[in-house]
């Protein structure tokens, strides 16, 4: 498979993604004003509990589609089937939790969200599995009339119910009209038609067993802040929190996190040819690196004056957690590509090593933080696990594939030392111009672009102008630039 179908299928699953965040930037700040940070924090609470039942949503059927060299309609009704048996159990189960959940988060009030949003685990399961074929088969654009459509659906909504109800049953509602909408499009965009059947069970669970463990611990890993939070601080702390969180994740999760999609069908396609699969891979690995490093530190730069515009004076509390957790994200995203190529390639028991690994130390960091400190303490915890368990991702990865430490790593030398450049220009910037929010924010952005672009070539041409992602970015600009011209 080349690079370029790849980064074809890339742009259409980053622009799916990028259009839900619109969709969802444009919701928060208008929701951010209608309702109040305890809201937020009511129904961040309700969707831990969710969330955490919702595991087993996780099973890793689509990825045995995925994962299976000729998949029959015996196998999409088989997935079908399981995924509705799952949903339907799922669905009593939260509703019979929720009492529990109330009680162990002392807010009673997330008692009744938590039963109305069950109902999102069987809307799933009555999802038409037959849009895995699009992932399967990289036809992305369908997939993008698919998610956008759902987003504009709950967008609308959740935005009327928040003007009409002013609580945090609009977010609830939106919620669950965004899983109604993706249900009716699911059979509207494939024409497939499910059927009931078991008849590969046995060999869907076989895989899928090992996959549900591994995304047990990726939820863990990616909310147990959350849970520490919400079990130690107030609804406000917990909104802080949340919304932070949130944008901090955000725009690299929206630019690295959609590309996994294309990364597990195509590295599973190369499977059988390490060449092209080691080749294939450090170019994406330096790619990640410059996105997420640029936007991640970015971000955490310009962080207080965008919060103060963007939502208000009420939310600055935020802003020491969203800048820590900004570029605990960009040390996330950086291990994605190492898991996308072990769950296509390799045995899903070494990436369920490496989550259970980071899950502890989340827990070991950030627990005793809440004990004793604060939630920037604790957003720390988790910026220091991420760069731990990036270190010891590579490390797995080296002896499993053969490929040498510090060739996995050079591909992030220069977008780190561009980011270090960033960084150094932007704070002399800030000190320098006016306390004029707006005007800073903008002379931020625009110098933090110029210099890790200037310091990215620069560092590549003092490493003797080597083959990867530079040097593919410069000439596709040449040519764009060629063709406009002509």
């Amino acid at each position: 498979m080349a690079l370029k179908e790849i980064f074809s299928a890339t742009l259409w699953v980053v622009a799916a993604r990028w259009g839900l965040r619109a969709i969802g930037l444009v919701s928060t700040i208008i929701l951010a004003r209608l309702l109040t940070p305890a809201d937020f924090g009511v129904i961040a609470l309700a969707m831990l509990v969710v969330g955490l039942i919702e595991i087993v949503n996780e099973t890793g059927l689509a990825i045995y589609i995925i994962r299976h060299p000729n998949p029959q309609r015996s196998h999409f009704d088989t997935v079908f089937t399981l995924q509705l048996m799952v949903g339907a159990t799922l669905t009593l189960a939260i509703m019979a939790a929720a009492p529990l959940g109330a009680a162990f988060f002392r807010t009673p009030e997330i008692e009744p969200v938590i039963q109305v949003l069950a109902l999102r685990s069987l809307l799933w399961g009555l999802e038409n599995p037959g849009i895995i074929w699009f992932r399967k088969n990289m036809v992305f654009q369908k997939e993008f009339q698919l998610l956008v459509g759902a987003k504009l659906g709950s967008f609308v909504i959740t935005i009327v119910a928040a003007i009409l109800l002013r609580s945090y049953w609009a977010l609830a509602i939106g919620i669950i009209s965004g899983g109604v909408v993706t249900t009716i499009l699911s059979y509207v965009l494939h024409p497939y038609r499910p059927r009931l059947s078991l008849a590969e069970a046995r060999h869907a669970w076989s895989f899928s067993s090992w996959m549900l463990l591994v995304h047990v611990l990726e939820f863990a890993n990616m909310r147990i802040d959350e849970i520490i939070v919400g079990r130690t601080r107030s609804t406000t702390e917990m909104g802080y929190y949340n919304v932070a969180s949130d944008i901090a994740a955000t725009p690299v999760q929206e630019l690295v996190y959609p590309m996994t999609r294309v990364w597990l069908p195509a590295f599973a396609k190369l499977a059988d040819d390490p060449a092209a699969l080691e080749q294939t891979y450090r170019w994406i690995i330096a790619a990640v690196g410059i996105l997420a490093l640029s936007i991640g530190v970015g971000l955490a730069l310009v962080a207080h004056d965008a919060a103060l515009l963007v939502l208000g004076a009420q939310w600055l509390p935020a802003v020491p957690v969203m800048q820590i957790l900004a570029v605990a994200a960009a040390f996330s995203a950086i291990t994605l590509p190492l898991g996308s190529v072990l769950g296509a390639t390799g045995d899903p028991r070494i990436v369920l090593f490496l989550h259970a690994t980071r899950s502890l130390l989340l827990l070991a960091l950030m627990v005793p933080a809440a004990i004793w400190y604060g939630l920037a303490e604790i957003a720390l915890g988790r910026a220091i696990a991420a760069a731990l368990a990036l270190a010891i991702a590579f490390t797995v990865f080296e002896r499993i594939t053969g490929l040498k430490l510090f060739t996995l790593a050079r591909g992030l030398l220069r977008p780190a030392g561009a980011a270090l450049a960033m960084a150094a220009a932007v704070l002399a910037l800030q000190g320098a111009v006016p306390d004029v929010p707006l005007l800073r924010l903008v002379l931020s952005i625009a110098t933090g672009a110029a210099t890790f672009a200037a310091a990215l070539l620069a560092l590549w041409a003092l490493a003797g102008r080597p083959a990867g992602v530079e040097r593919d970015a410069l000439g596709w600009l040449r040519q764009k630039a060629g063709s406009f011209r002509s």
